[in-house]
């Protein structure tokens, strides 16, 4: 919840509750996002997603230990980290193997 201050323990008690107020400001955020991207012409897919993705590739790619980078992310350790960095090399080999066909 740390991330979404806007829970309120007292309105929301329910994990289910939680899990759909977070799922509701995700929904009004990325249709903002979608909007401004809109309005300066990036034509890209543009989500809370695909931020947190880019946030953690330029770290990965500015060469930022793993250890900051997970810390930053909110990751419980290391691994998951890594999973989740290891996925943007395989969408890149992917993006890569497509300009072969």
């Amino acid at each position: 919840g740390y991330l979404f201050p806007i829970l309120d323990s007292k309105i929301h008690k329910t994990a289910l509750q939680k899990q759909n107020r977070i799922h509701k400001i995700l929904g009004k955020v990325n249709k903002n996002l979608k909007l401004l991207a809109a309005d300066l012409g990036v034509e890209a897919n543009i989500t809370t997603y695909v931020a947190r993705h880019s946030f953690a590739s330029v770290l990965k790619k500015s060469g930022v230990n793993i250890a900051l980078i997970s810390e930053a992310l909110g990751h419980s350790d290391l691994a998951t980290t890594q999973i989740y960095l290891d996925s943007f090399d395989n969408e890149q080999v992917d993006e890569a193997m497509k300009n072969l066909l």
